[in-house]
């Protein structure tokens, strides 16, 4: 028999008091844009296309990438005229403002349904992304999501970038919630390494780009976000515990 005080005890242990997002690849499509730019770069500098793989692995999602990408090729460039990483950095920047556009930096599946029922139920919503300010603040507006928002705070707001905690221990500190009562999602490994090292419940949701890669750190993983509820988030919660 379970005591009133056991079960209210379970109850505060299960319940979730707010919901953090990753931004890109969890609330925009940035990273296939991101890819696209990439391969175009590898194919003009590189020794054929781009290994999408490696590239998943060792460049999404992780500090200082795009220079693990310039190391790439510049290792690649064997003789004959070799660009500077001045000259890399400059040609990506390109290809980055011809693929960030509207045309392909699209909403992920079930954003505005997902925070629609989360909000609907009361828990409190926010940002932690490793992003500039001002990537993650055009695309909110562009969207409108903005006000689903208690706290959006960004690669400018922290001092280290994930896998470093700080952007989430920044978030639970604007929001007032504790770490055990909130719950993180995430596409990148790095993501979710910060996540659980700031002790929130972290759920992987992979881009196409990145399936193959090993999410198991998270403590559940989804395809997209039409399944999450304010119920399913309290399932998830209690099988972290």
């Amino acid at each position: 028999m379970v005591t009133a005080t056991a079960q209210d005890d379970r109850e505060r242990t299960d319940s979730v008091a707010a919901v953090i997002f990753d931004f890109d690849g969890v609330i925009v499509d940035s990273i296939h844009p991101d890819l696209l730019a990439c391969s175009d770069l590898y194919r003009e500098y590189g020794d054929g296309a781009l290994p999408v793989e490696w590239w998943a692995r060792e460049v999404c999602g992780r500090p200082d990438s795009y220079e693990r990408l310039f190391d790439r090729l510049l290792a690649a460039r064997k003789g004959g005229r070799q660009p500077d990483r001045a000259r890399l950095r400059g040609r990506l920047d390109e290809l980055w403002n011809a693929y960030f556009t509207e045309e392909y930096v699209r909403l992920m599946p079930d954003v505005r349904g997902a925070l629609t029922r989360l909000h609907t139920a009361g828990l409190s919503l926010a940002i932690a992304s490793a992003s500039p300010r001002r990537w993650v603040e055009r695309w909110l507006q562009h969207y409108e999501l903005s006000h689903w928002f208690t706290a959006v705070v960004t690669g400018d707001d922290v001092a280290v970038r994930k896998p470093n905690p700080s952007v989430y221990l920044e978030a639970l500190r604007r929001l007032g919630v504790a770490a055990s009562a909130s719950v993180a999602f995430e596409d990148s490994l790095s993501g979710i390494t910060a996540a659980r090292a700031a002790g929130v419940t972290v759920v992987g949701i992979p881009t196409p780009a990145t399936r193959f890669l090993d999410h198991s750190a998270a403590h559940a993983v989804l395809d997209d976000l039409s399944v999450v509820s304010p119920e399913w988030l309290a399932e998830v919660r209690q099988a972290a515990c």
